[in-house]
């Protein structure tokens, strides 16, 4: 016993197309498409049809009811006002003059009783003819509010139906979401290009920051010892410049012992010289 399996094709989701729908593309991403090749049959096209289709219906019904009031405003005759119209005043008999010998002898009593009711008419009556007036002047101007908002709701209806043929169709949803999840992807991926660029830059400048304190470094010590050779030097060039003038000194006072001996010479030898020749004694005999 063989058991026969049918393979349903699915059929394009447009209202009233049979079309099988498009295939799936083997690199496509998302899920198959659920309408035909027709340019108009997607989302939005499938949107505007039921759209149609309902506002047809409330106009075949609005239309069905407006015939039903006519039909039942007519069953009823000219006792009911249409609306908008006011109610028929009630024009009070004029009373015909009777001669004297004509009239009955108790109809003077029943006359004040009618007039009452007569005006008691009259009075509701103006009563219903302010109201339905009233009436008419708040229905006008609900009417000019729903048309505006009719008005509004026109212009602003396009931006909702994109949203909602967005919202409806779950591979237009998926697409967007994928276009927004790709532009978000880029610009995170932009934005950690930047972040590694400048910390990148960041640790040049600190490398080269660490350089430029380690050449100042070098050439302060390499100014410092030559500040400390030059000191060395000054105090070595100092100190023989004191033992300079200590020999120096030791030389003047030599050479002035030198001087005090010569001139001490020079006197002596010019005493010497001025005082006279004495004869020598001549030495005794001996015997």
């Amino acid at each position: 016993m063989t058991v026969e399996t049918t393979e349903t094709v699915p059929t394009c989701a447009y209202p009233g197309c049979t079309n099988p729908t498009e295939p799936h593309a083997p690199d496509a991403q998302g899920p198959a498409s659920r309408y035909c090749g027709h340019p108009e049959h997607n989302a939005l096209g499938a949107f505007r049809k039921f759209r149609a289709k309902r506002q047809q219906r409330k106009e075949d019904k609005r239309v069905a009811a407006e015939a039903k009031k006519a039909a039942k405003d007519d069953a009823r005759g000219p006792e009911a006002p249409v609306a908008g119209q006011a109610w028929p005043v009630v024009e009070q008999p004029v009373p015909v003059p009777v001669a004297a010998s004509e009239q009955p002898a108790q109809a003077p009593v029943a006359e004040p009783a009618e007039q009452a009711l007569m005006e008691a008419v009259d009075s509701e009556m103006a009563a219903l003819a302010a109201t339905s007036t009233a009436d008419g002047d708040r229905a006008a101007q609900s009417r000019d509010d729903l048309v505006a908002l009719i008005k509004q709701l026109a212009t602003e209806l396009p931006s909702y139906i994109e949203e909602l043929a967005i919202i409806t169709d779950s591979a237009a949803a998926e697409a967007r979401i994928e276009t927004v999840t790709r532009a978000c992807a880029q610009r995170i991926l932009a934005a950690e290009e930047r972040a590694t660029l400048a910390e990148e830059a960041a640790e040049m400048a600190v490398t080269a920051l660490d350089a430029a304190k380690e050449k100042f470094a070098e050439e302060t010590d390499a100014i410092r010892e030559e500040t400390g050779a030059q000191v060395a030097d000054a105090v070595f060039v100092r100190a023989e410049l004191e033992r300079y003038r200590e020999r120096v000194g030791m030389l003047e006072v030599r050479l002035d012992a030198v001087r005090d001996e010569a001139d001490e010479l020079r006197r002596a030898r010019a005493t010497h010289t001025a005082a006279p020749e004495q004869p020598h004694p001549a030495a005794p005999e001996n015997c």
